[in-house]
């Protein structure tokens, strides 16, 4: 399969994405990551990505850890290695156990210890697998989390299976050569 992926270069940039590039790189120490160099080919796109991902990373009522649990079984879902990769030091750092993270990367059941991550992994992963969520895991939920943070829930697994989706299209992988 062939490169999709393409680093872009501050001298090629129109100045509409070299604003979005200044904008994205101030608030992450210099960096654009690299889904944005694929959404800036679309100035706009990569501008409401960036909203909404900053919403869904550190401003939903989702604890960092069950964010991030989000994240990893999204990223497993999708075979999306480059943001599985990218995700698995911060959900160490949130408090995922290693053995967790490595028993999504390998498709296995994780040894999850708390009610709050099994039942957010019973949701995204039921969901995943058929497109549905049964009405008493919905309900078991909204119990647990409240319904705004169940649409939260449902913000997380769609944006982070939007990169998804675009990094497996541009066949991005972490050293970004495929």
């Amino acid at each position: 399969m062939g490169k999709r992926y393409r680093e872009l270069e501050r001298d090629e940039l129109s100045a509409q994405q070299k604003a979005l590039f200044d904008s994205i790189a101030s608030t992450r120490g210099g960096v654009v990551p690299t889904p944005f160099h694929v959404l800036a080919e679309s100035p706009e796109l990569a501008s409401l990505t960036q909203a909404l991902g900053a919403f869904c990373r550190y401003r939903t009522g989702l604890s960092p850890r069950l964010s991030e649990l989000a994240v990893l079984i999204t990223a497993a879902h999708w075979g999306a290695d480059y943001e599985f990769d990218v995700h698995a030091p911060e959900a160490l750092k949130a408090g995922i156990a290693q053995p967790v993270i490595d028993a999504l990367r390998n498709g296995k059941v994780p040894p999850l210890e708390d009610d709050d991550s099994r039942l957010i992994h019973e949701f995204a992963t039921v969901f995943y697998a058929t497109r549905d969520v049964p009405d008493r895991l919905f309900e078991d939920a909204v119990a647990r989390f409240g319904r705004r943070r169940v649409v939260e829930l449902a913000g997380v697994l769609g944006y982070y299976s939007g990169l998804a989706m675009l990094l497996r299209i541009f066949r991005v992988s972490l050293d970004k050569t495929a």
